[in-house]
């Protein structure tokens, strides 16, 4: 029996006996039994531990490819298959390969920054690069946001951490924002603050209504400019809440007469004096 476990079988240019190749797979069925029970407790630590849903995604698919790793490299040298070719081979390899996947390693890192930092969780809303999103996974290289208008973008992980993102849900539950508007000078500024105050809060969103104010911010070129100031509950909405409280100013200027004007410019003409005609003779 031991010399048919021993009668070697050529794979390639590999070498190997029917025992080797039983270790190898013996190996392999016993480490499946371990990793089942590993991401068992894993999993279960996790949640009691409260971390969040994509951190421990991220957790439970780190673990499992480190273990998937170190499960083929035991159960080859079980196999009595010589690693060192291997390793000089890998090391070069990964210099070749890390050198073109810069990015995205900066990516991965990323993401675990992201994640264990708690900067941007799931469900969160952010604004990034100027757009309004919401977070709906974060994965190991990317992190998956939905907009206003309910498209779905890939945003990598190294973008997010390397500007500054303003997170909406974490902190203060309600946001301030703000309308900018400008009148005709010669306008009872008294009235305009009024109307703003009144447009702003009789929007259904606004919140912390007696919070709500105006600033009387310069003399402009050619306007009085104002910014009315306001809370709101919900800034993935803050341009749609924006907007109707411009239709509202926009409405009650034109009931009191109160005019937005447009920019002017003096423009002075200097015409030159006609050159004298020169003397006859």
């Amino acid at each position: 029996m031991k010399e048919f476990l021993d009668t070697p079988i050529d794979i390639g240019s590999f070498e190997l006996s029917l025992y080797s190749i039983l270790m190898f797979f013996s190996v392999i069925a016993v480490a499946q039994g371990v990793i089942w029970a590993l991401r068992y407790v894993l999993r279960k630590f996790l949640r009691n531990a409260n971390f969040e849903e994509g951190t421990r995604f991220m957790v439970m698919r780190l673990v499992r490819t480190v273990v998937y790793f170190l499960v083929v490299v035991v159960a080859l040298d079980t196999a009595g298959i010589d690693l060192t070719v291997f390793w000089a081979s890998s090391a070069a390899l990964l210099v070749g390969v890390g050198i073109g996947l810069q990015n995205f390693f900066n990516d991965v890192v990323s993401g675990f920054v992201l994640l264990f930092e708690g900067g941007v969780r799931v469900g969160d809303e952010l604004e990034v690069d100027g757009m309004m999103v919401r977070v709906e996974r974060i994965d190991l290289r990317s992190t998956r946001v939905i907009t206003r208008f309910g498209n779905l973008i890939v945003i990598p992980n190294g973008l997010i951490s390397g500007q500054t993102v303003r997170n909406f849900t974490q902190g203060e539950s309600a946001t301030l924002i703000s309308v900018d508007v400008g009148v005709a000078y010669g306008t009872d500024v008294q009235r305009v603050k009024t109307i703003l105050l009144e447009s702003a809060n009789a929007e259904g969103e606004v919140i912390r209504r007696d919070q709500t104010a105006v600033l009387f911010n310069d003399f402009g070129d050619s306007a009085l400019r104002f910014t009315v100031y306001f809370w709101i509950e919900k800034p993935f909405k803050r341009k749609l809440i924006a907007s109707n409280i411009r239709f509202r100013i926009e409405e009650a200027f034109r009931t009191n007469g109160i005019k937005i004007p447009f920019p002017q410019r003096e423009v002075h003409v200097h015409q030159a004096e006609a050159p004298a005609a020169p003397s006859a003779g």
